[in-house]
């Protein structure tokens, strides 16, 4: 192997497409309880958002970094290329008239609809500066304005004791709004030239068609990254080929329109808003463009860091917990094992400790987390059954305000990593992640009636005092990071010398 340190999977396994085989597996093993290491192994999941050449990169960085602190490490490396595929669709579809005007569309009539003291209104419903609205929209997907509008620009819990209070009990009528919105769209020409220019390069052929006014029509034909469904929803298709679609209705971009503003204004009524301009974008992004957002990605890596624990013997991370067994088996006890996981290498830490249920009786391991893109229901299903072999425990995150400051793709997402993928990856929006400091902080929204998941793990957290270290903070040894990007946690001078000193001293 090119690290001796490195166990490579591809899709769970050591195969073919590995460089790492069976027998590797078995060396890596006796290297490193040959050696006695006084802090005993680091088993290092980086996350999954990395090639295999940036996971290896990885490794070799780390590899010094955990010697030096007494322990053996042991890097899965394995790679799935998320945030590239991600990265750049965000980036194409930021450029399309057709997200820009549909979310300047969503925000007027979600400001409309939202109570005072949200944005330009001095009361409830009064009528929106849309002219000032559109101009600093405009300046701002040019690149132009440092923030987005500010109507939009609340953050997540600004606001939300005045929306809840006005909002509470009622729903807004979606067939009023429909009828709405379709007028003011007929008024709006550019926003009908944005989703002709879709429709001219969805139709069968790409045959160039005038908007329906005649005034301000456009005659290109542009190709997007809608999706299919989003297409039905939006154009009629034509009755003589499934090919193409042959009309516009502005009564069908009003009923999409509108459905969107319906879940922007209850999400923020809710509490469950990640503010007004983000959580705009996130529901514009899951209507028009959900497929291209990284889901199927995103539960495929999920899914290989299960397969990696799947009976057999090419599966790597069974392959590991055999070769400790064996150990077992000898009569021999198992080192001291701390397991470390960055963003989705905590989901991999969870698998490994249900499947060392199985495999290692009796075991125990020191966990770390590292921006955790876990959910709350995976960790407390975790808990719930393998608690007791979580022998100590802390996690490493960005407090809220830096995690806000973590812009992912600007402009488009000007939130980091862990708020696209609770606003957009999973199946629940707002989807709740032991990562985010919000999901702890806003205890008047996740109650422990509606949340018992982060009930269990705040019950979690209690038996291991200062275990959770929100960056920045530069308090106490092996509680220290000054980590300010998603990214950061694994080369942050400030956290590794928190991990070192964990590994040196103990929890």
């Amino acid at each position: 192997m090119a690290n001796e340190h490195i166990i490579h999977l591809a899709n769970g396994q050591l195969s073919p497409k590995s460089s790492t085989s069976r027998e590797d597996v078995r060396r890596l093993v006796v290297e490193a309880l040959s050696q006695q290491p006084p802090a005993g192994l680091a088993v290092h999941f980086h996350g999954g958002l990395v090639s295999e050449k940036a996971g290896r990169a990885i490794a070799q960085r780390l590899t010094p970094v955990y010697q030096d602190a007494g322990a053996y490490p042991l890097f899965f490396v394995w790679e799935s290329g998320l945030l590239e595929a991600v990265g750049n669709n965000l980036r194409d579809i930021s450029q399309e008239n057709l997200f820009r005007e549909f979310v300047k569309k969503v925000a007027e009539w979600a400001l409309k609809k939202l109570p005072a003291g949200v944005g330009f209104k001095g009361a409830a419903g009064a009528a929106v500066n849309e002219i000032q609205l559109r101009q600093d929209f405009d300046a701002w997907f040019r690149g132009e304005r440092a923030t987005p509008p500010e109507a939009l620009e609340n953050r997540p819990g600004t606001d939300d004791a005045a929306i809840q209070a006005t909002l509470k009990g009622t729903l807004l009528d979606q067939a009023s709004l429909e009828a709405e919105i379709q007028m003011s769209i007929e008024g709006d020409f550019t926003f009908q030239d944005a989703v002709q220019e879709v429709f001219n390069g969805l139709r069968d052929g790409g045959v160039p068609q005038p908007t329906t006014k005649g005034v301000g029509g456009s005659t290109v034909a542009t190709t997007s990254l809608i999706s299919p469904d989003a297409a039905d929803q939006l154009f009629e298709r034509s009755p003589v080929t499934t090919k193409g679609f042959s009309l516009i209705g502005w009564f069908k971009s009003a009923r999409m329109v509108a459905g969107i503003v319906v879940a922007v204004v209850r999400r923020m009524a809710a509490g469950r808003g990640h503010g007004l301009y983000v959580t705009t974008v996130e529901e514009v992004l899951r209507a028009l463009y959900l497929d291209k957002l990284g889901t199927f990605i995103w539960n495929q890596m999920k899914k290989d860091t299960a397969d990696a624990f799947l009976p057999g013997e090419n599966h790597g991370g069974t392959a590991l917990l055999a070769e400790l067994r064996k150990h077992l088996d000898r009569g021999a006890s198992l080192p001291r094992i701390t397991l470390i996981g960055h963003s989705t290498g905590a989901i991999y830490i969870c698998q490994f400790i249900e499947a060392a249920a199985q495999m290692l009786p009796g075991s125990r391991f020191e966990v770390v987390f590292l921006a955790p893109a876990l959910t709350y229901e995976r960790f407390a299903a975790t808990l719930a059954n393998h608690g007791p072999r979580i022998a100590n425990f802390r996690s490493f995150a960005m407090n809220d305000d830096w995690e806000i400051a973590d812009n992912l793709v600007p402009i488009i997402y000007p939130r980091s990593l862990l708020y696209f993928v609770s606003g957009l990856l999973e199946p629940s929006v707002d989807e709740p992640l032991v990562g985010m400091e919000r999901y702890l902080r806003e205890n008047q929204i996740f109650t422990p009636a509606e949340f018992p998941a982060i009930a269990r793990a705040r019950a979690f957290y209690g038996d291991f005092p200062e275990s959770l270290v929100w960056s920045p903070d530069t308090q106490g040894e092996g509680s220290q990071s000054l980590s300010a990007k998603h990214g950061d946690f694994d080369n942050d001078h400030s956290t590794l010398r928190s991990l070192q000193w964990l590994l040196k001293q103990g929890f």
